[in-house]
């Protein structure tokens, strides 16, 4: 930097090659002075320039001051450089440092979700299996209960049966002795209806032995006919007509008066009677 920038010291430089150069062209103009064409060189031109030492000093000691301006301007920059450097690599560490703290938290964050999903999962196994015992529970017990109603509703079952079959044991103890009772009374009231007929029962002269003629006979409470039909005729118009005759001319049963309507409905609201030639009444 001192080479290039002093300027007394290149002007010395210039001056001594200068000087050099006029003195090789002044012994070589001598050597061949005989010779009558000499290829002369370009002229140099030197301006002599007569230095101060003052002013040298000056110089130099500008000089030392810009070289020493320079050299703190660099020594600036590169501290400055280095600054920005070791601020940049604290910058990196510091993005590196929250990277990782950032990762880390991820990382804990994410492992924290895994231990909550495994607690989760592990809670809903908890309370599945528990929801399971109790429906388990649950259905034993309902089946315990239907067993028992089960049990309870044959034992009533039974029990009915044992009462029903009792009951119709005693309803049909009772209905067979009304039954007898009432075959009785009935058998005892067609006697007196087949007496009444038989009594007005005239045999025509054209019946003849296996004749049969049916007839139905409706009644009233009040022993009252108020119709006969032939149901089956024997064959013969006249037999059939003097069994119609005969029922007819009863007219009334008042021995029916008395008797119980239930009675009279089943067995002598609607009667049959048999007709035969052998004076046979049935």
């Amino acid at each position: 930097m001192t080479a290039f920038n002093g300027y007394p010291f290149s002007v010395m430089l210039a001056l001594l090659i200068h000087g050099l150069i006029l003195g090789s062209l002044l012994i070589l103009q001598r050597a061949d002075s005989e010779v009558l064409d000499v290829v002369r060189p370009p002229a140099v031109k030197a301006l002599l320039v007569e230095e101060n030492p003052q002013a040298r000093n000056e110089q130099m000691q500008q000089q030392r001051s810009e070289q020493q301006r320079q050299e703190r301007r660099q020594q600036e920059q590169a501290r400055q450089e280095q600054a920005r450097q070791e601020q940049a690599r604290q910058e990196q560490a510091r993005l590196e440092q929250a990277r990782q703290e950032q990762a880390a938290r991820e990382a804990a964050a994410q492992q924290e979700q895994q231990r909550q999903a495994v607690i989760r999962q592990q809670r809903e196994q908890q309370e599945a299996e528990q929801q399971r015992q109790q429906e388990l529970a649950r259905e034993q017990e309902q089946a315990r209960q239907q067993e028992v109603a089960r049990q309870q509703e044959a034992q009533r079952q039974e029990q009915q049966r044992q009462a029903d079959a009792a009951a119709q044991a005693a309803a049909e103890a009772t209905a067979r002795e009304q039954a007898e009772t009432e075959s009785e009374i009935v058998m005892a009231y067609t006697a007196v209806i087949h007496d009444l007929v038989q009594r007005n029962w005239s045999r025509p002269p054209s019946a003849r032995n296996n004749m049969t003629a049916v007839l139905r006979i409706r009644l009233v409470p009040t022993g009252d006919v108020v119709d006969v039909e032939i149901v089956r005729s024997s064959g013969d118009a006249a037999f059939d007509r003097a069994a119609e005759t005969a029922v007819r001319a009863v007219g009334r049963f008042s021995e029916l008066q008395g008797m119980p309507p239930r009675m009279f409905e089943r067995n002598f609201r609607s009667l049959l009677l048999t007709f035969r030639p052998e004076d046979l009444l049935n």
